[in-house]
């Protein structure tokens, strides 16, 4: 899974800084010129925003998850090092600047593009977690990830393809750092049951 999202952002980092096919236009105008309610969307936005993946990393060394502590907290530098690296690679113009656009609450006009920080960020976080939490959970946060990612381009701050950079990238951050750090021991409910009823 790290591999293959990494791959991904390599790939999508190819095909910039300013070349998007028609398919990626006609997709950017539907979401960006919908008019919906921005409220729930700016609450899905803040897994992406930068204070959750340090949070997390309290809130897993309150409960002894300490390796999900060390990860969340390596999770955001990592994370920033890398999304700066590509945007330097390949500097991708904001979609203001290429297309009509509609702008809304506090979407950039300048900087990189390409990756979406607030999509790579949010994955991140749901990658980490992911594995912590029961099924509903684990649909609920990646729901999230992916709201927050099409959330940046209804906003006008990224094209389409940065969104999806930026989550792949997330993915990435998050599934390397669980395997280079290691996952805290978890027992199930089911196991820990039939070990008391054999006590």
């Amino acid at each position: 899974m790290t591999a293959a999202a990494a791959l991904i952002v390599v790939a999508l980092t190819g095909v910039r800084p300013d070349h998007h096919p028609a398919w990626e236009r006609v997709l950017f105008d539907r979401v960006n010129h919908a008019e919906l309610d921005y409220r729930p969307l700016r609450l899905a936005q803040q897994p992406g925003t930068p204070w959750v993946l340090p949070l997390t990393a309290v809130d897993a060394f309150a409960a002894h998850r300490r390796r999900l502590a060390v990860q969340a907290a390596l999770a955001l530098p990592v994370e920033k090092a890398l999304e700066v690296g590509l945007k330097r690679i390949q500097p991708a113009r904001r979609p203001v600047q290429v297309r009509p656009t509609t702008l809304r609450d506090d979407a950039p006009v300048e900087g990189g593009s390409f990756p979406s920080g607030h999509a790579a960020l949010a994955a991140a976080f749901a990658a980490l977690t992911s594995p912590f939490l029961p099924a509903e959970l684990r649909v609920l946060t990646g729901a999230t990830a992916a709201v927050c990612a099409v959330t940046r381009v209804h906003q006008g701050a990224h094209h389409p393809v940065d969104a999806l950079g930026g989550a792949f990238l997330g993915i990435g951050v998050g599934k390397a750092l669980a395997f280079a750090v290691g996952h805290d021991r978890t027992r199930r409910r089911g196991s820990a049951s039939a070990h008391r009823s054999r006590k």
